[in-house]
């Protein structure tokens, strides 16, 4: 049983890792193209429905898929009862997303935004019809078909997108991106999946499941608002083209924060359910996996910060240097999200979903004192105020897993540690380079040479085992 679990999370890594790095992949060189043949505004346009995506998202997904995961015995009449119920309530919210797009355009002053909006929002019922799908292949620790089918869905609706943007269709190539990756996805998983619903629904199933599940979706709806809520007040406040920049700022950062984290959460979740009243293999697992986040996420977010301004540049053009600031300040801190995400997992895993709904409502608190005390000062100083409320909130998740298990803040910034060092010396190096080079192409050139040996350098001498345990492989690898 431990051998195969053991294989199938090894798998599951492999298939989830290629998954996302073929879509990343994938989405940055769509979106590189994407931003050359569009305009800011064009991006500031969808953006300004970004916060009404994400929360018709949060509640379409319900909860109830991560309580299926979480449940050990989940059965044929929980899994049909969810897919039932998700259908009902993602066309019951699509419906008043219908209703309220004249609203939502007249609070922008954007006319355009009525059927941008209830175009784009057919997402929900869409994605609803494959969620389960999902589920229950990730329950079963298969990742493989998921995987291709979602590199599929990602290179195809970006062809489509780019050929619009290029025939001057304008903004509306972003939304058919969208939706019609959402399609090819959820049509591709009913070919792929062997699980189709009964004619039943349970009403003893889905209350059996609304105490995890409904904290869950609380918990996940206001992550999901405030997360995104800059996208409003920024859409509000100012114009449609800075909001096009701060959308792209955000979107470089969240592209490999967002890589990180699915990954480890679409195998370890499920993994880590299985163990679920195993203290000491949980704790384990868990040391294990924050020490690979660190290892990757600190030295990306100090890559990112010093080659994003000659990279912009030279990729998308000057009109799009104003990203720059945004996105540096973004990089300073978007790294804590990844260790937030793992223990937020570890809290939920082990059935405590109303401490992850309080960790949430704390987060939200510090959201609003932020904004409420930097909104007049401008986008930056947006951006400062978040990083304060992202560091304060990492703190309390701390406080809160160290009531469940024996993981204490202390273990945590000692595992972070020598990666943290590595990572800023690497980071310093960049910025003194860039008082040197002039020249964006010998810069960058400086930096892909000179950073990831700063990196490994410095690791090896703080004798880390991540880094010898990955030369040991790469040679397992080359002698076979």
């Amino acid at each position: 049983m431990g051998n195969t679990l053991k294989e199938k999370t090894i798998s599951g890594f492999k298939w989830s890792f290629l998954d996302n790095v073929g879509k990343v992949g994938g989405q940055f060189v769509i979106g590189i193209i994407l931003t050359r043949l569009l305009s800011p505004a064009d991006f500031g346009l969808v953006g300004m429905l970004t916060i009404f995506i994400v929360i018709g998202q949060a509640l379409t997904n319900s909860g109830f898929g991560q309580a299926l995961v979480q449940k050990k015995d989940a059965d044929l009449t929980d899994f049909s009862t969810v897919f039932y119920f998700n259908i009902l309530a993602s066309t019951f919210i699509y419906f008043l997303i219908y209703v309220c797009s004249p609203y939502i355009a007249s609070f922008y002053n954007e006319p355009q935004l009525v059927l941008l909006t209830k175009v784009i929002c057919l997402n929900f019922v869409i994605n609803a019809f494959g969620l389960i799908q999902i589920v229950y292949l990730e329950k079963a620790l298969d990742f493989k078909a998921p995987s291709i089918i979602g590199i599929v869905s990602v290179f195809v609706s970006g062809a489509v997108s780019i050929v619009l943007a290029y025939k001057d269709f304008g903004v509306w190539a972003l939304v058919v991106n969208t939706v019609l990756r959402s399609l090819i996805t959820t049509v591709l998983l009913w070919f792929v999946s062997k699980w189709r619903p009964v004619l039943i629904f349970s009403k003893k199933s889905l209350a059996t499941m609304f105490s995890y599940g409904s904290k869950i979706l609380l918990a996940g709806l206001l992550q999901s608002v405030f997360r995104n809520i800059y996208y409003l007040i920024i859409g509000r406040v100012f114009e449609a083209k800075s909001l096009g920049y701060y959308t792209r700022a955000a979107q470089f950062t969240e592209l490999p924060v967002n890589t990180l984290t699915t990954v480890i959460q679409k195998v370890t979740f499920p993994v880590f359910s299985s163990i679920q009243n195993d203290t000491v293999k949980i704790v384990d697992g868990y040391t294990k996996v924050y020490r690979l986040l660190a290892f990757a996420a600190l030295p990306l977010m100090a890559f990112i910060y010093i080659t994003s301004e000659p990279l912009i540049e030279i990729v998308l053009g000057a009109k799009w240097l104003p990203v720059v600031s945004y996105l540096k300040l973004m990089c300073v801190y978007s790294w804590l999200y990844v260790f937030f995400t793992i223990n937020n997992q570890i809290i939920t895993i082990k059935g405590r979903s109303d401490f992850y709904l309080r960790i949430q409502i704390i987060d939200k608190v510090f959201i609003v004192l932020a904004i409420a005390l930097t909104y007049k000062y401008g986008i930056s100083a947006l951006i400062y105020g978040h990083m304060i409320a992202t560091v304060l909130t990492f703190f309390v998740g701390c406080y809160f897993l160290k009531k469940i298990i024996a993981i204490t803040l202390y273990s945590q910034l000692r595992n972070i540690f020598p990666f943290f060092v590595a990572s800023l010396f690497m980071l310093i190096a960049g910025i003194l380079l860039s008082k040197v080079i002039t020249n964006n192409i010998q810069y960058l050139l400086a930096c892909f040479t000179a950073a990831p040996g700063i990196y490994i350098l410095l690791l090896w001498l703080f004798k880390v085992e991540e880094l010898n345990h990955g030369f040991n492989k790469a040679k397992e690898y080359l002698k076979s």
